[in-house]
C-alpha cells in the first residue's frame, strides 16, 4: 500500500475510507460466489434430485478448498514474514512447498474417492434417492481436487507479494469461465450433473495456470526453481503452524452443514435440496456486509496502532450499521417474496412448499448478524486471536451444532429450519457483552450522549421574560 494510503487510515473521513476499502472487496467476492450460483441455476434445470446432489457435494466441495485456504494463509503468512526480512529463498520455498502438498493432498483425495466414494458420500448425508447423482458429480470433483487445492492455495502466495490486482483478474476469469463452461456441458453434451463439474474442474484449471505464469513468466519477486519442491519440513510446520486456526475456521460451517443434511436425509431428499438454496441466498445476503468487514480490518488496525480510538468507535459503528442495513433488506425481501428466489433456481412445487416456510423463520435473526462478524475483525484488529477464533466459530459451529441437534427432537423438520435463527440470537447476545466489555476497557464508550448546547442571551438580546443574563456558550 502507498505511503499516502497508509497515512489515510488515520486522517481520512471514516465513511469515505470505507467505501473505498470495501468496495472491491466486495465486487470480487460476488464475482466468486457467481459460479456457485450459476452451477445452481443450471443445475436446477435437472431436477429437484440434482439440486439435492449438489447440496450434499457443496460442503464437501468447500472442505477441499478450506484446506487449500488454510494451507495457503499459513504460506502467505511465512511469505510476507520472509519477503519483509529479506529472505527471498525461505519465501521461494515456501511457494514449492504449496505446490508439492497439492499434488499430494490431491492424489490422496482422488485415491480416496476411487475406492471408497460411495460410502462416504452416504456417510455425508446422501439419500438412496440422490446418491448416483452424487457419485457423479463429486467423483470429477475429487478427480481434479489438486486444482482446487493449488488455486487457493496459490492465490494466497501471490496476495502475500502485494499483488491482489493479478489475483483479483485470476478469480475473475476462472468464475466467467466456470459460467460460460456450464451450460456446454451440462446441456449441449448432455453430461447434466457431471458437466457441471467438469466444467469447475476447467474453470479451476484456467485460474491456477494464470496462477502458475505469475512464476514462470518472472513477474513474481520469487525465483522458484525446481530445488523448492523438495520437501521441506521445517517450512511446513511453520505453515500449519500459522494455517491450522484459519482451516478451522474455514472448515467448521460446512462440517456444520455435513451434519445438517445427515440429519435432514431423515426426512427425505427435498429438505437437502431447500437447504443448499437457502446457503445460495445467504452468499448474497452476506456479501456486502463481508465486504464492509474486510475494509474495516485495516482501519481498525492502523488506528488501534495509532491510539485513536475514537476512530475505531466510529468505525464499528459505521460499518456494522451500513453492514446491518444491507442484510437487513436482503432478509426482508427474502422474507416477503421467497418464492420469487426459490423459482430461480426450481420450480418443483415440493420444494417451493417447504422451502418457503423454511427461508421465512431461518432469516429472522439477519438484522442482528453484521455485528457479529465485525466483531471477528475488531478483535482480529486489536490482535486478540482467541476471541476472534471464538466468534469465527460461535454462530455456525459452537452454538449451531447444539440446536441442531436438539430442536428437531421437539419440532420436527421445523426444528432444523429454527436452529439457524436460535444460534443467531445467542450468538448476537454473546458478542455484545465482549465487544461492550473490550471498548469499555479501552476507555471507548459505546453509546455518546450529546448535551445540547445551552444558550444565554446577554443584555442586549433578551428574550421575552429573560433577567439580563449575559450570553455565553457551554
Amino acid at each position: 500500500m502507498e505511503q499516502n494510503n497508509v497515512a489515510s487510515m488515520g486522517e481520512e473521513n471514516i465513511t469515505k475510507l470505507l467505501l473505498r476499502l470495501s468496495l472491491p472487496a466486495t465486487l470480487a467476492m460476488a464475482v466468486m460466489a457467481s459460479y456457485n450460483i450459476i452451477d445452481t441455476i443450471f443445475v436446477g434445470r435437472l431436477g429437484s434430485q440434482a439440486i439435492a446432489a449438489l447440496s450434499v457435494s457443496f460442503p464437501i466441495q468447500m472442505l477441499l478448498s478450506a484446506i487449500g485456504i488454510g494451507t495457503g494463509v499459513g504460506a502467505a503468512s511465512l511469505i510476507a514474514r520472509s519477503l519483509g526480512a529479506g529472505k527471498t529463498e525461505d519465501a521461494a520455498i515456501a511457494v514449492g512447498q504449496l505446490i508439492i502438498q497439492a499434488l499430494f493432498v490431491g492424489v490422496g483425495i482422488m485415491l480416496v474417492s476411487f475406492f471408497y466414494l460411495r460410502p462416504l458420500l452416504l456417510f455425508f448425508g446422501a439419500t438412496p434417492e440422490i446418491l448416483e447423482l452424487t457419485v457423479d458429480y463429486m467423483s470429477v470433483i475429487a478427480s481434479g481436487a489438486i486444482f482446487l487445492f493449488l488455486m487457493s492455495m496459490l492465490n494466497n502466495a501471490v496476495r502475500a507479494e502485494g499483488n491482489v490486482v493479478f489475483v483479483m483478474l485470476a478469480m475473475i476469469i476462472s468464475a466467467v469461465s466456470n459460467i460460460i463452461l456450464d451450460p456446454f456441458f451440462i446441456f449441449v453434451l448432455g453430461m447434466g450433473i457431471r458437466g457441471a463439474a467438469v466444467a469447475t474442474v476447467l474453470a479451476k484449471m484456467i485460474g491456477v495456470f494464470l496462477l502458475l505464469s505469475y512464476y514462470l513468466t518472472r513477474r513474481s519477486i520469487l525465483n522458484v526453481r525446481l530445488q523448492h519442491l523438495r520437501p521441506n519440513w521445517r517450512v511446513i510446520l511453520e505453515i500449519y503452524r500459522v494455517g491450522l486456526p484459519s482451516m478451522f475456521i474455514q472448515m467448521s460451517p460446512n462440517i456444520s452443514l455435513i451434519i445438517v443434511n445427515r440429519i435432514l436425509g431423515n426426512f427425505g431428499y427435498i429438505p437437502i435440496a431447500v437447504m443448499g438454496l437457502v446457503t445460495r441466498f445467504q452468499m448474497f445476503a452476506f456479501m456486502p456486509s463481508l465486504g464492509i468487514s474486510q475494509g474495516l480490518l485495516p482501519i481498525i488496525g492502523f488506528n488501534f496502532g495509532a491510539g485513536k480510538y475514537p476512530r475505531i468507535r466510529e468505525a464499528m459503528l459505521k460499518g456494522t450499521g451500513a453492514g446491518t442495513v444491507f442484510v437487513t433488506l436482503a432478509g426482508l425481501a427474502f422474507f416477503i417474496f421467497p418464492g420469487f428466489f426459490l423459482r430461480i433456481f426450481s420450480a418443483d412445487k415440493e420444494i417451493l412448499s417447504a422451502g418457503m416456510h423454511a427461508v421465512r423463520i431461518m432469516v429472522l435473526m439477519y438484522p442482528l448478524l453484521s455485528v457479529q462478524k465485525n466483531a471477528i475483525v475488531f478483535f482480529q484488529a486489536i490482535g486478540k486471536g482467541t476471541p476472534s477464533l471464538l466468534f469465527s466459530l460461535l454462530r455456525q459451529f459452537l452454538l449451531y451444532i447444539p440446536f441442531i441437534l436438539l430442536v428437531p427432537y421437539y419440532f420436527g423438520l421445523t426444528g432444523i429450519w429454527m436452529a439457524t435463527p436460535l444460534a443467531d440470537l445467542l450468538a448476537f447476545l454473546v458478542t455484545i457483552i465482549f465487544v461492550s466489555r473490550e471498548f469499555n476497557r479501552m476507555g471507548i464508550p459505546l453509546y455518546v450522549y450529546k448535551k445540547p448546547k445551552s444558550i444565554v442571551l446577554d443584555e442586549k438580546h433578551e428574550a421575552p421574560g429573560s433577567d439580563n443574563r449575559r450570553a455565553h456558550f457551554y
